[in-house]
Order: C-alpha cells, then structure tokens, then sequence
C-alpha cells in the first residue's frame, strides 16, 4: 500500500523513542516500490524513513538490512547508514528509519569533470571489493563462482539468440569473449552489484555515502566498474582505475578492466530479455537500437584494425622487424594474474495512513533538507536498469577488447 508523508511521519516516530516530528520532507526514489521521506523533529534531529509498498519491495529491503548489517566493522562501514529504527506494518514486513546519508546525491556529470572525485569513487570501490568473503555469507547474499559468472552470461546469450534478436557479428564477438578462459579466470570477491550515481552521496571531491545494497554478493569485480568503463573519458577512468588499484590490499586480475568492458556489453542483452520477460516493447526496441549500434562499433572497430594491420606491412622493411601494434601498459596494469579478484542483492521501508496532525507540516519540495531528490529520469525503476555500454576509446591503463580473439596487450603476457 502507498504512503502519504504524514503516515511515514506516524511510522517514524513509532520507530525512534524519543522522536516528535515536525516537519516532512517527501524523497525522491528511484524505485517506485518504495515510500520515503525525510523527517525532521522538533529538536531538529533530522531520520529518513523508507516504506515498501509490495511484497517484492519488501523482500528487498530484508535483503538490504541484511548487507546493512553485516558490513557493520568493515572498512566501507563509514559510508552505510545504519538503521536507527523499525516499524511494523499492518500488511506484513517492516519499515526502516535511518540517519540520512552524509553528503549530496552524486551527479554524472560531476563525475566527469572531477577526477579527484573518479579517484575518490575508486578508492571506495576498492574498499567494497576488500570486504572479508564472510560478509556476504553471514548477510545470506549469493555467492557465485567465475564459473557460474560466465555460465549466466553464456545463459543469456544463447536465450537472446535463440529468439533471433542478436546481430550476428555481436553474436560472435560474444561467443569470442565468453570462450577465453583467462579473461574469466578471476576470484570472486564482495561486491555492491548495483553501483550507480542514485546510490553514491558525495562531498566535495569525496564518495561519502553509498545505498543500495539489496544486490550485494561474492561475484565478479568487473560488475562494479562495467557502468564506468566505457561512460568516462579515458583519462578519467585510467585515473579512477589507479586509485582502485593503490587502495586493494593485492593487485586485480591483469584483464580486469577488459571483462569490465565485455560485462558491460552484456548487459544490453540481460536488458533485452528484461523487456521480453516483462512483455515491454519499449524496452526491447530500446534495446535493439544497442545491439544496432553495437554491430555498428564492431563493423568500424574491424575496418579500423584492417587499415592498422594494412599499414603495419607496409612499415615492414628489409632488414627490420614489423612495428609493434600495442604501447606498453603503465604499471599499475602489470599485476600477477590472480592477485585481487572477488566477486557474485537493494531495500527500504513504514505505516499506515493516518490523518493529518497539527503537529507534522510538509515541507515545499523545494526546501528539501535532504539533497536526495532525483532527476526526472530516475523516476522509472525500468530506467534505472538500462545499462551503459560502448566500444572503449583508448584507456591507457585497460585493455580494449579486440575482435577474433579477445585482444591482450603485451603488458597482459608478461605479468
């Protein structure tokens, strides 16, 4: 059931002895399912409040609480806000009260013009995937092994090709990726699974809140880093990517940011077959116009390795060996295969509508006191699900993935 603020006000103070709202402040969210508000008491203590709507809401938010819970003691703790309060409801479940989180909602855009924040976000992606294996075992997350990683992308593939939606060059680069055994030879690490800049908070040039969490497992690192990869600017990223590697305890999989690239590739299919699932048209005409301009990126990505391979015969000379293809990888690229690699779910919550109070007043959306209120396009829980992709530019500090076989610079071969 829906919940206006004054029932999330009612459930509020039902949760935290002590609180006597005063004013409300309605949150946007990008999950639909979801009731939230921020409440501020009258000693100016200032909760947040999440409600779910649905049973499917609620699971979720169980899942999160849970992750919630268990990262308290790790090194990520300081950016989770810990519950400070439930509140039973009368359909079943429990809503949540919290702190709300430190700092602002991150915007893209300031992503890409701030690298000390891409530096910042690397680290505290590094310390996600730092976090003890146990952590998801005792929040009762999945845990999936490369194998099974590799086994659900190979799932996914053939069910898309199956029901004739797969351009056949993008089919093939796929099978190309899925095939190389290296490139997904990794250790499963803990991961967030479902990072993006609706659940990362900053200040300045720092990450200082991350949510989310209903997604949480032992998994791949790459599902982390796919959403960036190819969405920054080279420089951007290599940079993001350094203080990633500096603040893990041991060095990632040499191909790391390959598999990040190929992950986020995949994922146009996982949404393809979201919107069949779901009998969307939208969604899947949304993701045909992905695969289209995927074809489209490996169509010129093999003209433009044709004319490099063309012009490398002609720099052939008597007497001189061919010019070498790839530039050497910086360092920080170089590290043992296996040194770092973890790998592979979010929540909210309160009350019964109740009357209005003289005691709780909505504040004007545009007081809000809590910089959570989202864009527009975060409205849609669909939207929030559509994944970002594309044939990376030159990232000096990645690997690019190649056509026929999976391409690897020389650095790769020689760690």
């Amino acid at each position: 059931m829906r919940r206006n603020s004054y029932a999330l006000a009612a459930l509020a103070a039902a949760a935290v002895p002590g609180l006597n709202p005063a004013r409300t402040v309605p949150v946007a969210t990008p999950i639909d399912e979801f009731d939230v508000a921020g409440v501020i008491g009258e000693d100016g203590r200032r909760v947040l409040i999440t409600a779910p709507s649905t049973t499917e809401a609620g699971v979720q938010l169980e899942k999160e609480l849970g992750v919630v819970d268990a990262l308290t003691g790790t090194s990520i703790a300081p950016l989770v806000a810990p519950p400070v309060g439930y509140a039973r409801l009368a359909e079943g479940g429990r809503a949540v009260v919290t702190e709300p989180p430190n700092g602002a909602p991150l915007m893209f855009d300031e992503l890409t013009e701030d690298v000390g924040l891409a530096r910042s976000l690397g680290r505290v992606i590094a310390r996600i995937h730092a976090v003890p294996a146990y952590v998801a075992e005792a929040a009762g997350a999945e845990t999936y092994t490369a194998q099974a990683v590799r086994a659900g992308h190979r799932s996914q593939v053939h069910r898309a090709r199956q029901a004739g939606e797969l351009p056949a060059a993008v089919s093939q680069r796929w099978e190309t990726l899925l095939a190389d055994d290296d490139l997904w030879g990794f250790r499963p690490c803990f991961v967030h699974a479902n990072l993006s800049e609706e659940c990362l908070f900053t200040d300045g040039e720092q990450i200082t809140g991350v949510t989310g969490w209903h997604e949480a497992r032992s998994g791949d690192p790459a599902v982390d880093l796919a959403w960036l990869v190819s969405a920054l600017e080279p420089s951007l990223f290599d940079a993001l990517y350094a203080a990633y590697v500096s603040e893990l305890p041991i060095a990632p999989h040499a191909r790391l940011v390959e598999r990040a690239q190929a992950v986020g590739e995949l994922a146009v299919v996982d949404w393809l077959l979201h919107g069949i699932d779901a009998d969307d048209e939208t969604i899947v005409e949304d993701a045909r116009g992905m695969l289209d301009d995927l074809d489209h990126d490996i169509s010129q990505l093999a003209r433009e390795e044709a004319e490099r391979a063309f012009d490398d015969l002609d720099d052939v000379s008597p007497g001189h060996g061919r010019a070498p293809v790839h530039e050497q990888a910086p360092a920080y690229e170089q590290a043992p295969d296996h040194a770092h690699e973890p790998a592979g779910a979010t929540a909210r919550t309160p009350g019964a509508d109740v009357p209005e109070t003289d005691r709780t007043d909505v504040e004007p959306s545009g007081e809000a006191w809590i910089e959570t209120a989202a864009p527009e396009d975060r409205a849609a829980d669909d939207r929030d699900r559509r994944p970002t992709y594309g044939l990376p530019a030159d990232h000096s500090g990645s690997h690019a993935v190649g056509l026929g076989e999976a391409a690897t610079l020389d650095a790769e071969r020689d760690r």
